[in-house]
């Protein structure tokens, strides 16, 4: 990733990866389906604020001091990206004028967890890389 080492990155992914089997269980057995939103910012804030904007089922993870994620429970695309957007408003509102690169994707969207997983961190580091702060990045605007 363009600021984010292959290191950072590698344990980041991992981190998530543990984070979400027992959705990606339920999600295999039962097809309840989640989303999960990634958040990044190149400031030093403390990103456990964004915790409180959250619903009681989610989950929320910090992957490293600039990076956290959000595990949207029982989420279907549309909604993912409603709660996403949401989070970015929380977020601006709280932090005004640093920036934050978020990206989101849907489990029923992909094959595998990995797969999915594969694509969130393609997503960020795209917003990343062409500086596209403060928009919610999908699957849909990236070709």
């Amino acid at each position: 990733m363009s600021t984010i080492t292959s290191e950072q990155y590698s344990l980041m992914k991992e981190k998530l990866s543990q984070a979400v089997k027992d959705f990606g269980y339920r999600f295999k057995r039962y097809e309840i389906n989640y989303s999960i939103t990634i958040g990044y910012t190149s400031e030093d804030i403390d990103l456990t604020q964004m915790a409180g904007f959250i619903r009681e089922t989610d989950r929320f993870i910090i992957l490293n001091h600039n990076t956290c994620a959000v595990i949207l429970d029982c989420s279907d695309e549309i909604r993912g990206i409603k709660a996403a957007n949401n989070l970015l408003t929380h977020y601006q509102s709280v932090f005004f004028s640093i920036p934050l690169y978020l990206s989101v994707v849907t489990a029923s969207n992909y094959e595998t967890n990995s797969k999915m997983l594969h694509e969130l961190f393609y997503l960020l580091d795209y917003a990343i890389k062409h500086n596209m702060n403060n928009i919610l990045l999908d699957h849909s605007q990236v070709i």
